[in-house]
């Protein structure tokens, strides 16, 4: 019995040593994968250019906040885990992000998510459901030849305040059916075009006056948005009474997306872009949604709604800073500058309100 009894409280003591070295191992991996994670993301992560901030630049202002970190680490440790890249103005379509989570609710960008899809019953504790941002609804293809173009009558010729700027950041931004290529430096055949033609709208139908800006920042094309910060502080410092300030861009998605067809003719749609990533975001905010709203009465479908971003677009220097996306690449020239009447319209309703 005695020696029995030794072999037992012997055998219980390895036991018990095991147990816990399996637990300090265990620990040690999981503290190991982790570290490594964050070591290779520190390692090669950049700051996108898009996000290049304010004038006085912060520490905080540069570095990804904990929620990118987390999912950068994560990226690192799981097999077949990707982040999604924070793109600034995306080749994929807004209605594809909203697609998947709808359907699967599933967000790639909520850890609580990834981690649900790893660990057993976790998933039935659902999180608060996040707001969406304004979207247009689809318009049948058998529809799409009805719809007509009301645009109302205009408000007092030159009855409000201060000016609009006009300013391109990637000045280069051609159609490809046009130009044959997606970039040129023959101003007539980019955005600067369309920014002129919208510019004389304004003027000459609605009586509001309009500075337009074609210099070229997009060469070469990484730095875009810090070479023209001192251009967009230059323009408002000239003309201190800018009431909207709009960069106007051309988008890269595929044709099916940035056309529709209004009265029987192919048009551009409008994509209005809002960077989040400063204090007073919200405002630009508002006055994209305000526009967007005001296309969807005259033009329903000619919008493609407004998109947030967690970067700032050089929004941050004016509460009325709006980045607008005509068309995209695969548009000809012709078919965007047939929208530019119904978005002077409603860039006159908003300057009037």
């Amino acid at each position: 019995m005695a020696r029995g009894a030794f072999f037992s409280v012997r055998g219980k003591k390895r036991w018990n040593r095991r147990n816990k070295s399996s637990r300090v191992f265990f620990t040690l991996m999981i503290s190991l994968l982790l570290v490594t994670g964050a070591v290779r993301y520190l390692s090669q992560a950049t700051v996108p250019v898009m996000a290049a901030t304010t004038g006085a630049r912060t520490v905080t202002s540069l570095l990804p906040d904990r929620q990118t970190v987390l999912l950068h680490i994560l990226g690192q440790v799981i097999p077949g885990f990707e982040q999604p890249d924070p793109v600034g103005n995306s080749n994929n379509d807004a209605y594809g992000e909203i697609g998947i989570q709808a359907v699967s609710r599933f967000d790639p960008r909520d850890p609580k998510r990834i981690l649900a899809a790893q660990i057993p019953y976790m998933s039935d504790v659902q999180p608060a459901l996040q707001p969406l941002l304004r979207q247009v609804n689809s318009v049948p293809e058998n529809e799409e030849a009805q719809r007509k173009i009301i645009i109302p009558s205009p408000t007092a010729f030159g009855s409000g305040d201060g000016k609009v700027v006009i300013y391109h950041t990637h000045t280069t931004e051609s159609f490809v059916p046009t130009s044959g290529k997606k970039f040129t430096e023959e101003l007539d055949l980019t955005v600067a075009k369309l920014g002129e033609e919208l510019a004389s709208i304004l003027l000459e139908t609605y009586g509001i006056p309009v500075v337009h800006n074609n210099e070229i920042h997009d060469i070469p094309r990484s730095t875009s948005y810090e070479k023209a910060l001192p251009t967009v502080k230059r323009l408002l410092e000239e003309n201190a009474d800018t009431k909207i300030l709009i960069d106007l861009h051309r988008d890269g998605v595929d044709r099916k997306i940035s056309t529709t067809q209004i009265n029987g003719q192919n048009m551009g749609r409008i994509l209005f872009v809002v960077g989040s990533s400063h204090p007073r975001w919200q405002e630009n905010y508002q006055k994209a949604l305000f526009l967007h709203d005001a296309l969807e009465e005259m033009a329903p479908g000619i919008s493609r709604g407004v998109r947030e971003r967690p970067l700032v677009y050089n929004q941050h220097v004016h509460p009325g800073a709006l980045l607008i996306e005509l068309g995209g690449h695969e548009n000809s020239l012709v078919e965007v500058q047939r929208v530019l009447p119904i978005l002077a319209r409603a860039i006159d309703l908003l300057y009037n309100n």
